[in-house]
């Protein structure tokens, strides 16, 4: 996907993404004043080996946004984790992009539903996850080393796994 000049993709998440997967989290979650907490960002350690799938959005190799999936319910459902972009590439359609990835391949698991959560202040999060079909379900308190958060809970429920097209969310 060629974007104002950029060679902007998303493709599959590479051990060699990992400080720039990590400098991402950071980074957004700097935006709405949380900090990277040991327990709750464990897996940025090794986001490939902690998820079932993990994609980048890069631009000139740099990690610009991010996704990551894993299986729950031995395989019925899915989580959506890790999905951010800096601010600089939101509203681009990039992020449905990585959606659209994350939740095309936990169809292609015969996943029935995907669950995710988002902090009680991306409110823009929100907003774009209800637009692609997400029913909020509750919220919960996560609880780290140094960091509490609020979180807002999310599903969406998939088609049936053995229908030809999945279809796009929103």
């Amino acid at each position: 996907m060629e974007r104002a000049n950029h060679a902007i993709s998303v493709r599959a998440y590479e051990p060699g993404d990992r400080e720039g997967f990590a400098r991402l989290v950071a980074t957004v979650l700097g935006e709405f004043g949380l900090s990277v907490d040991p327990v709750l960002e464990a897996d940025l350690d090794d986001p490939g080996g902690v998820y079932n799938a993990v994609w980048v959005a890069t631009d000139n190799d740099e990690v610009v946004g991010s996704v990551a999936v894993w299986l729950l319910e031995g395989g019925a459902a899915a989580e959506l984790k890790r999905m951010y972009l800096r601010p600089a590439y939101r509203g681009r359609g990039l992020g449905r992009d990585l959606l659209d990835q994350a939740i095309g391949w936990a169809h292609g698991q015969g996943c029935s539903s995907i669950i995710l959560d988002t902090s009680t202040t991306m409110t823009a999060a929100q907003r774009f996850y209800e637009a692609a079909g997400f029913v909020r379900t509750g919220a919960r308190t996560e609880h780290g080393t140094c960091d509490s958060r609020c979180e807002v809970l999310y599903k969406l429920e998939l088609p049936n796994a053995s229908q030809d097209r999945m279809p796009r969310y929103g």
